[in-house]
């Protein structure tokens, strides 16, 4: 597979997953319930949340990714 598929491929997933887990309103309601959850948060555990959204944002496209690869794969004969 070349490389400007493997990059369409991660940018159609990466724009699935901001489509169904990421638009605004959702990353809003989710870091309104860290900050009531932790109102007094200092920059390390701010941090520290922010990278759990770009974690989950990422665990998210790569499950996309390998799937759709997975989907495309031609059947293997096992005989």
């Amino acid at each position: 597979m070349e490389e400007k598929t493997i990059r369409a491929l991660v940018a159609n997933a990466a724009d699935q997953v901001v489509a169904a887990q990421f638009t605004e309103p959702q990353i809003e309601a989710r870091a309104a319930a860290w900050q009531k959850a932790a109102p007094d948060a200092d920059l390390a555990q701010t941090t520290t949340y922010l990278l759990n959204e770009n974690r989950a944002f990422i665990e998210a496209v790569l499950t996309t990714v390998i799937s759709d690869l997975i989907a495309k794969e031609p059947p293997h004969d096992i005989r």
